[in-house]
């Protein structure tokens, strides 16, 4: 980990966002709202991270330019380098991996559905340093660079 990191995850419910977050970016405090259950938990888990200088990932959906432009402005503010990843967000695979989930963790199909719909994709002009696309592929998480398309 180099200098103050904001990584904003972009993607639908059972995209893969926490798991990837687990497997690979564990060493950043974990800004999740399924985990902190409000907004006010949420910003002051972020004022500490600001004032203490740690770097950290947003693991919410952030589907809209607005959701996100929150966090990325926070984070330039303070001088922080913002990366997003964008899961890929096939609304089959998220449905099929959503109902291996039990219990709160279960998302009903039709929020789901309505997420996929406000899904807009990420540009750099947002004000994100780097962008990457992620994909699962045979069970594996597949990390690229973006591309607009």
């Amino acid at each position: 980990m180099k200098g103050k990191e904001a990584i904003i995850f972009i993607g639908i419910q059972a995209s893969g966002k926490t798991s990837y977050y687990h497997q690979y970016l564990s060493v950043y405090e974990h800004v999740n709202l399924d985990r902190l259950h409000t907004r006010n938990k949420e910003n002051l888990l972020l004022q500490e991270c600001i004032q203490d200088e740690k770097s950290f990932v947003v693991d919410n959906t952030n589907p809209t330019v607005q959701d996100r432009e929150r966090y990325i402005r926070l984070a330039r503010d303070k001088g922080y380098s913002v990366h997003g990843y964008y899961f890929q967000s096939a609304i089959t695979d998220c449905m099929e991996r959503n109902s291996q989930r039990e219990g709160k963790a279960r998302v009903p199909d039709k929020a789901l559905a309505c997420m996929h719909s406000k899904l807009e994709l990420p540009k750099l002009e947002e004000g994100f340093d780097k962008l990457y696309y992620v994909r699962i592929e045979d069970g594996r998480f597949v990390t690229e660079e973006w591309k607009d398309k």
